[in-house]
């Protein structure tokens, strides 16, 4: 995976977004689970030193950015809907005016999935998920009919899309994570040419390989072979080893020692 690395020598600037869950930590049994160490937080740190590190998460801003807990990094969250970086505040007005529908609709599913322990169904604030990872059982076929009438039953607010034994509900607005990426690279407004490097495990991050042009570096997490990413790694380890890379690559040399390139 670093045969590509030499290209970071010239002076382009260097945007890298980074999913969460499933790309810098193992998916987990229930959220709180999926946490990063100290030293894997060093590195994200270091790295951000001389390129521009973005989180891109389904999660909400606030969870993600408590799960990372790394100052003067961006963060985009709830699949593109919100985001944060410096001086930079901005949510999706669509999900804030959709935020009540999509509140009651989850109120309903948490009641009506009562019997099913195991189940979590998060509000994530503009967006839910509905979690089946942790059912003692395998996936109800009536859980997916029972989430999709819900869904239906609001004239048109929400729609569904699916994840890693997980349910997104979502507003029915043409947007996604790929979206939220190029709403971010356009308000930052950098001048002269830019390298986005995109990193991620799930659907939904096919919508940002999607986005991003042929010029530009995409890599898919795990076995998946129809991925419309150019480039793959096998497990979240490898990603890490690839940061590790990356890092060594964009740090410049201490002074007196032996160059290894500029920085990009």
């Amino acid at each position: 995976m670093s045969e590509f690395l030499p290209c970071l020598k010239g002076r382009r600037r260097v945007l890298l977004f980074l999913d969460y869950d499933g790309t810098l930590t193992p998916v987990r049994k229930t959220p709180e689970l999926a946490v990063l160490s100290s030293s894997r937080r060093r590195l994200l740190e270091r790295l951000n030193l001389n390129i521009l590190v973005c989180i891109v998460s389904g999660r909400s801003l606030g969870d993600v950015r408590r799960l990372v807990s790394i100052r003067n990094i961006a963060y985009i969250g709830n699949h593109g809907l919100e985001m944060t970086y410096r001086n930079l505040r901005w949510t999706h007005p669509e999900a804030v005016r959709t935020r009540p529908v999509l509140r009651d609709a989850l109120a309903r599913i948490r009641q009506m999935t009562k019997p099913w322990p195991g189940l979590l169904v998060e509000d994530k604030g503009l967006t839910g998920s509905v979690h089946y990872r942790s059912l003692a059982a395998p996936l109800p076929g009536e859980l997916r009919g029972l989430v999709e009438g819900e869904v239906l039953s609001r004239g048109g607010a929400l729609k569904l899309t699916e994840g890693k034994k997980v349910f997104e509900i979502r507003p029915s607005m043409a947007w996604d994570k790929g979206k939220g990426v190029r709403e971010f690279i356009r308000r930052l407004d950098i001048r002269g040419p830019v390298l986005r490097i995109y990193i991620g495990d799930d659907q939904t991050d096919e919508d940002a390989f999607r986005a991003l042009t042929p010029g530009d570096i995409t890599i898919r997490v795990g076995g998946r072979h129809d991925s419309l990413a150019r480039h793959r790694l096998p497990n979240v380890a490898a990603v890490w080893k690839f940061l590790d890379d990356l890092v060594r690559m964009t740090t410049p040399p201490r002074p007196g020692s032996p160059r290894r390139g500029r920085s990009a």
